[in-house]
């Protein structure tokens, strides 16, 4: 994951490049390269590719796009909500004053106890991993994501990708039935205000009505529900001696049914919801690019193909960092040393005529190890003149920033020389220049020369220029 980026948005991402590549490879030359430039570990590098190609197709502007309209999708679920509040109302209180009781408990627990086993069978079966599960969240994800306003040439793909993501970390239950889930709280919260607006406002008689069942049989069902509602207080219907036969004391059903759709509709509904957010938002923490399936596999042999060699040394090529060119590491007061920082696969090195009078030569892609023993070996050689080679094309960023200052602690002097590969061409180079030469004044690295050509950089290095001033160019 790099910097500013989610782990979440950058799978998700890279789940919808593989999708796009499977009907061919995208031309990813220059991202690579970027990638690999910018990071030395292979996860941030491809993290970084991913952003960088997603940003060039327009993926991420996609993304975006959804995000704000996630509004839609809170206006759809606000319409289920109210459509299942207003149908379980209208199912429990449409015999106008008399309620069937157990009919009504039915009702209104239903369909609800059946697709709430659904999902719990679904869950066990397949864990989670199924990206076909057919649920109301899943319904309502899908129409908003087509309702969604700007829908870009690779919309289907990122969705596709979404989809992909969700049935590889096992989290398409997960995500979908918790939407559901949510719908139905809410629903059931409307319909518990409902039934209790109703039933303080109005006299309702509570019956049970039946053509083959005899009176024990609902009888025996107000036990068994009630039994849980029993534990907190709530009341069990039962038949008043020489009461008419069918009719429950109104108060005692009353409660009785609130009781039954709160504990046993409102509450899973509720803790189901929970337990969905908890588990998306633990797998939304280790969520990771699957580096070992064959994809990510060629695209790490790319980038591995792009890393410079990490050390050169014109008269020992398999020199260590450590050692230096014609003097003994322990010896200080070194001429020059001059030290390329994170430079492209196309860069001149070593930059002559600079190499020729350079006591030491180095070269490292910017890894944490490879900055720290430089600075040992800098720390040791004391070079009197000290040049660092970077890539005008590059952004300097406060790594870089860090780097020079450290270095420029065990130099006399120090000075930046900047080269681009000739493909780059004089403009682009000379811009590169320009936005390095405001951004060394801006970080305020005092004493730091700053040139564009090897030879001008190879004259300071021999003393024929002693001035510092970081904002001119050759002496």
């Amino acid at each position: 994951m790099t910097p500013g980026h989610s782990a979440l948005a950058t799978a998700w991402l890279a789940e919808a490049l593989e999708r796009i590549e499977e009907t061919g490879a995208l031309d990813d030359t220059q991202e690579l390269a970027r990638a690999q430039r910018a990071h030395t570990d292979p996860a941030q590098q491809l993290a970084a590719r991913t952003w960088l190609l997603a940003e060039r197709l327009g993926l991420v502007t996609q993304l975006t796009r959804w995000r704000e309209a996630a509004w839609l999708l809170l206006v759809l679920g606000a319409a289920a909500v109210l459509a299942l509040a207003n149908g379980l109302v209208f199912a429990v209180l449409a015999e106008g004053r008399t309620i069937n009781a157990a009919g009504a408990l039915v009702s209104a627990l239903g369909l609800h106890l059946l697709t709430l086993l659904l999902w719990l069978a679904s869950l066990v079966r397949s864990g989670g991993a199924s990206g076909a599960v057919l649920s109301l969240g899943r319904v309502l994800a899908v129409i908003a994501l087509r309702l969604a306003p700007g829908r870009g040439p690779h919309a289907d793909a990122l969705a596709q990708g979404g989809l992909r993501l969700l049935a590889r970390e096992r989290l398409a239950v997960w995500a979908f039935g918790g939407v559901g889930h949510v719908v139905w709280t809410l629903g059931f919260v409307f319909l518990l205000g409902g039934l209790l607006w109703a039933f303080a406002f109005r006299a309702y008689a509570l019956t049970w009505e039946t053509t083959i069942l005899g009176p024990e049989w609902f009888s025996a069902l107000a036990r068994a529900t009630g039994a849980l509602p029993a534990w907190l207080g709530a009341p069990v219907p039962v038949p008043a001696e020489g009461a008419t036969a069918g009719v429950w004391p109104a108060r005692q059903a009353a409660w009785w049914l609130l009781s039954c759709v709160a504990l046993y509709g409102l509450l899973p509904r509720a803790l189901c919801a929970l337990w969905c957010w908890l588990v998306l938002r633990r797998a939304a923490r280790r969520v990771a690019l699957p580096r070992g399936e064959p994809y990510y596999q060629r695209l790490l042999a790319r980038l591995r193909a792009l890393e410079p060699a990490e050390v050169t040394d014109p008269e020992r090529p398999h020199a260590a960092p450590s050692l230096a060119r014609g003097q003994h590491p322990g010896a200080p007061g070194v001429p020059t040393a001059v030290v390329g920082f994170e430079l492209p696969a196309g860069a001149e090195w070593p930059p002559q005529p600079l190499a020729d009078g350079a006591a030491w030569l180095v070269r490292i892609a910017g890894s944490m190890d490879e900055q720290a023993q430089v600075q040992a070996e800098l720390a040791r050689l004391q070079p009197r003149s000290l040049v660092v080679v970077c890539d005008a094309q590059a952004s300097p960023d406060r790594g870089t920033a860090r780097f020079l200052r450290e270095a420029a602690a065990s130099a006399g002097r120090s000075a930046l020389l900047l080269g681009a590969p000739a493909a780059e061409g004089a403009q682009a180079a000379e811009q590169g220049v320009q936005r390095w030469r405001a951004w060394v004044l801006a970080s305020r690295l005092d004493g730091w020369r700053v040139f564009d050509h090897p030879a001008a950089a190879a004259q300071w290095a021999a003393g024929s220029d002693p001035g510092t001033a970081p904002q001119e160019g050759s002496p």
